[in-house]
């Protein structure tokens, strides 16, 4: 399962969010080779942050919704107004700069020293956590994201993050709570619903999950896999009519998409529709 979190992302066994987008994330355009975020961050990382910024804009226009370019802008509003320096703001994206380059160690040690040169950033804690978390260590990676929420208890990637990170080490409680902390600020958080759904479907609790799964579509109409998902629901709970209207749901925006992974997918159950109805026909006798 791939779960998605924001601000600089990661794969564990879940995908995490930090402030900048170093693995592909879900439903984020793929930058074009020719123009994406890291001449931008090179930029930043140099001081150039006039040029970093126009990059950065430059960069949204092609790829909407790409990460890494909306959190920097964050970052140089951040400088802009006095919250950080120039000296912090320069080695903060040089941090960045070697963790897209796959130097996670190093880039932990440059935004470890962010970090020391005004700790009440928030933002670095994220960027820290997730780091952390990529190598394994958990327990920094929790105490990073922790910390965040002290200094800002509405910092909702730190609540991701930490919901994301118990996730995935199975601890389905303490997960659930931090989503629901994220939808308690976010109640349009498309990614806490569909993540809390798989966490109740994972405990057998298909109700929750189908009123999860059935929020994250009022959310999003247009996403396959949200239908997909709910369709397994049922079929697991036995809706046979639930089940075969969400999944020609999906059947028919894969389609739109002309996703083929996501068709075979469907093609797999598609099969065994027949042989619920035989057996349902059969039961009724």
């Amino acid at each position: 399962m791939k779960i998605k979190i924001h601000f600089l992302v990661f794969i564990l066994s879940a995908t995490f969010v930090s402030m900048f987008s170093i693995v592909e994330a879900q439903d984020v355009a793929k930058p074009q080779v020719s123009f994406n975020h890291r001449k931008g961050v090179d930029y930043a990382s140099e001081g150039k942050f006039k040029d970093a910024e126009d990059w950065f804009k430059k960069n949204l226009e092609i790829n909407k919704g790409d990460f890494t370019s909306l959190s920097s802008l964050v970052v140089i509003k951040d400088l802009k107004e006095g919250k950080i320096n120039e000296e912090y703001a320069m080695v903060f994206f040089r941090g960045i700069n070697l963790l897209q380059d796959g130097s996670t160690e190093e880039g932990i040690i440059e935004l470890e020293k962010a970090r020391k040169l005004n700790p009440a950033y928030v933002r670095v804690y994220s960027v820290l956590g997730a780091s952390y978390a990529s190598l394994g260590q958990k327990q920094n990676a929790v105490n990073y994201f922790k910390k965040a929420l002290e200094i800002d208890p509405k910092y909702i990637e730190a609540s991701f993050n930490l919901a994301v990170l118990y996730q995935a080490t199975g601890q389905s409680d303490e997960a659930l709570n931090y989503y629901k902390r994220v939808m308690d600020i976010d109640p349009n958080s498309i990614d806490a619903n569909i993540n809390s759904a798989a966490i109740f479907a994972s405990l057998g609790r298909y109700k929750e999950a189908i009123a999860y799964y059935q929020n994250a579509i009022k959310l999003d109409r247009l996403n396959p896999d949200i239908y997909y998902n709910l369709a397994l629901v049922y079929f697991i709970s036995e809706d046979l009519i639930k089940f075969k209207d969400n999944l020609i749901s999906a059947q028919k925006l894969y389609q739109d998409r002309h996703d083929e992974k996501g068709l075979q997918k469907v093609s797999e159950y598609m099969g065994k529709i027949k042989d619920l109805e035989n057996r349902f026909r059969k039961g009724a006798k």
